[in-house]
């Protein structure tokens, strides 16, 4: 064989030389580009080993077992499935299901229904889908980016939902809106519609911190619903609650109070706070203002 043909081997070149090694690793691998090619074709019955082929005789004979089964399901149109010849396209099955796959290589080689929304630009480099907006929502596509806008119908979805960050929530606000609150620091969410009675903002309590309060949180204006486990502390009484759902009802954490002792009376505390002077062995209350004597008739003087 001369070392310069012409006219030159389309695959190999003026000067023909074989592409992979001269071995068993070459035949292998010269197989399994047959057997993609046979995937674009267009078959039925694709098969490749998904563990590969070892580089022997055993590798060999898998690998032609493999190709034969691929060419096996090769028909004009894809073996009666609507789908061309050379497309790319071919079946699998996964279970019960049929798996389409598809190695697209050019434009002109793929068919797809008309009315399906798909099809080809740029020679098959790019598959375009024709989105369609439900309800108020709109899809617009610009040839690069596609955009979806619109507002929520479904009730309570929260589309298009905005974020405040301000000491007030201002006006305007939708459900499923967003208002941090820089004066207290906490997150609330707006909720309306649906299931939801009352409209309003509700606090996230992401924090899980105890809420301060003269009287229980109820769920109304910014509190969120107690939720068992809720942690409240009584600014008047000075004690701590938790929430119980069951019976829906808060109960002291420590419900009995120890009397402070000592000769020199404690800092001022809530109202009803106790405190045993030691130096007079006289029992006192905190009224608000001052340590109270209590007398031995229980009355304060």
């Amino acid at each position: 064989m001369p070392e310069t043909n012409v006219p030159a081997c389309p695959t190999h070149g003026a000067r023909p030389r074989s592409l992979h090694s001269e071995s068993f690793e070459g035949i292998v691998l010269v197989i399994e580009e047959l057997i993609g090619t046979v995937s674009g074709v267009g078959t039925t019955s694709f098969s490749r080993c998904p563990y590969g082929y070892p580089y022997n005789f055993e590798g060999v004979v898998r690998a032609l077992e493999d190709l034969n089964t691929s060419i096996s399901g090769i028909s004009g149109g894809g073996g009666g499935a609507d789908i061309a010849a050379g497309s790319g396209i071919y079946f699998t099955t996964s279970g019960t299901a049929t798996v389409i796959n598809a190695t697209i290589t050019s434009a002109s080689g793929l068919t797809i229904s008309a009315g399906s929304g798909i099809y080809l630009s740029d020679a098959g480099t790019r598959i375009n889908l024709n989105a369609v907006g439900d309800g108020s929502v709109t899809v617009l596509y610009s040839g690069t980016v596609a955009v979806i806008s619109g507002t929520d119908t479904q009730g309570g979805g929260g589309g298009g939902a905005s974020v405040t960050v301000s000491g007030s929530p201002g006006t305007g606000y939708s459900t499923g809106d967003l208002w941090f609150d820089t004066n207290e620091g906490r997150l609330f969410v707006y909720a309306s519609g649906g299931s939801v009675g009352d409209p309003a903002w509700y606090q996230t309590n992401a924090e899980a911190i105890a809420l301060k309060s003269e009287t229980a949180p109820s769920g109304t204006g910014e509190n969120s619903p107690p939720r068992d486990g809720s942690i409240w502390f009584n600014t008047l009484m000075g004690s701590l609650f938790v929430y119980d759902a069951t019976t829906s009802g808060w109960y002291e954490a420590g419900p009995q109070r120890s009397f402070a002792y000592g000769a020199s009376a404690p800092a001022a505390s809530t109202q009803g706070a106790g405190w045993l002077d030691t130096t007079t062995n006289r029992l006192k209350v905190w009224n608000g203002s001052e340590w109270a004597d209590i007398d031995i008739d229980g009355g304060v003087f």
